[in-house]
């Protein structure tokens, strides 16, 4: 059974989501749930029979990840991963307890997450400028060098993602530097509020 109430963050990569989320959890006494956090540990249950994606990006090198695949099969694979790693997710949630918890994490794709949306559930998707995201990426260590050498899969992903969000009606939230965390997050609260 999932937690009393859920409050998912999703959205792109670099966008503020695992800050926006803690902020949120800590001032309203939430348990907090990141997606990335678990990701590693799924990977290595992942089997190739029930997450064939997730199986095979497990034994891919960074390079053959990003780098020697093209944009297309990056973006297919990629989100092939999320698809069945959100089977976890919900593994994960289901054990947590009733109390209210906020999710955060790319893995939490609107077509996924709109039919599970409860009423005492709340949602949003916070999408990056591409500027904004690519200066917050390179602040990264473990990004570095790798985003340079690639055709654009986190802009494919950010547009499609962006897209779904529109075409289901959820709430999305643009952030692009130019308003402050605080400012963020008191757009989400907003938007938990209503």
């Amino acid at each position: 059974m999932l937690p009393s109430s859920i409050y998912w963050i999703g959205g792109s990569a670099c966008a503020g989501k695992s800050t926006l989320a803690g902020m949120y959890a800590e001032k309203h006494g939430l348990q907090l749930y990141t997606c990335d956090g678990r990701f590693d540990e799924h990977l290595l249950r992942a089997t190739a029979e029930q997450q064939p994606a997730m199986s095979r990006i497990s034994k891919l090198t960074m390079n053959e990840v990003f780098l020697t695949r093209d944009v297309k099969e990056q973006l297919d694979t990629y989100t092939a991963c999320f698809q069945e790693d959100f089977s976890f997710v919900l593994d994960d949630l289901a054990c947590m307890g009733e109390a209210p918890v906020v999710v955060e994490g790319n893995q939490l794709l609107p077509a996924m997450v709109a039919p599970l949306l409860r009423q005492a559930d709340r949602a949003i998707w916070i999408i990056p400028a591409e500027q904004f995201q690519l200066e917050h990426y390179s602040k990264r260590t473990w990004i570095q060098g790798i985003l340079q050498r690639t055709d654009k899969p986190e802009q494919a992903f950010r547009n499609w993602m962006k897209q779904d969000a529109l075409r289901l009606k959820l709430p999305l939230m643009e952030v692009d530097g130019r308003t402050s965390v605080q400012d963020n997050f008191e757009r989400i609260e907003r938007c938990f509020l209503v």
